[in-house]
C-alpha cells in the first residue's frame, strides 16, 4: 500500500516536471475562410486521358437469386502498360484493344459452358460504359475473355 503511493507521488512529480519544463508548442495559424485557398473538386474514380483508358469493372453473380455477390476492380488500359486491380490487367487490355471496345470484344470459340443459369451481370464505366447479363459465370467468360475474368 505504502509502496503504491510512493509511486504514485513519484509520478505526479515527473509529471509536473515535464510540465513546466517543456517548451510550449507554437499554436497554429489561423486562416480565414475568406483567404483560404479552394481545393479543385477531386478527379473521378474512373476517366479516360491521352493515351490511357481507365475503368471500373463490376460483376454481380447470382443476379435475382438473393445471395447475390459483387466483384469489383479497376483496369488501366495505356501505350505504357496495364495495371489496376484487375489480375488478369495485360490480358484484358490487349483484348480491349485489339477489339476497339469492352462491347466488341470477340467470344471464344473454344469455350464450353454448362446450361447452368445463374445469371451474371458485367458492368464497365469509366472510358466505355458496357452492361450486359449473361446466363452465368462461364458465358461472360466465354464472352468477354479476360476483360471480366476476375
Amino acid at each position: 500500500m505504502r509502496l503504491a503511493a510512493i509511486a504514485r507521488a513519484a509520478f505526479v512529480a515527473a509529471a509536473t516536471v515535464i510540465a513546466t519544463t517543456a517548451p510550449a508548442l507554437p499554436a497554429p495559424p489561423v486562416v480565414p475562410v475568406e483567404s483560404a485557398d479552394r481545393a479543385s473538386p477531386p478527379e473521378p474514380l474512373v476517366r479516360e486521358a491521352e493515351g490511357r483508358a481507365v475503368y471500373r469493372l463490376i460483376v454481380v453473380d447470382g443476379v435475382g437469386f438473393g445471395n447475390e455477390s459483387v466483384r469489383e476492380v479497376s483496369l488501366l488500359c495505356s501505350s505504357y502498360g496495364s495495371g489496376g486491380t484487375h489480375p488478369r490487367a495485360a490480358e484484358a487490355c490487349s483484348a480491349i484493344a485489339r477489339a476497339g471496345s469492352i462491347a466488341a470484344v470477340s467470344s471464344d470459340p473454344a469455350a464450353v459452358c454448362t446450361l447452368e443459369y445463374r445469371p451474371v451481370a458485367a458492368t464497365a464505366m469509366g472510358a466505355e460504359a458496357f452492361q450486359e447479363t449473361y446466363g452465368n459465370g462461364c458465358l461472360l467468360r466465354a464472352a468477354k475473355r479476360a476483360v471480366f475474368d476476375f
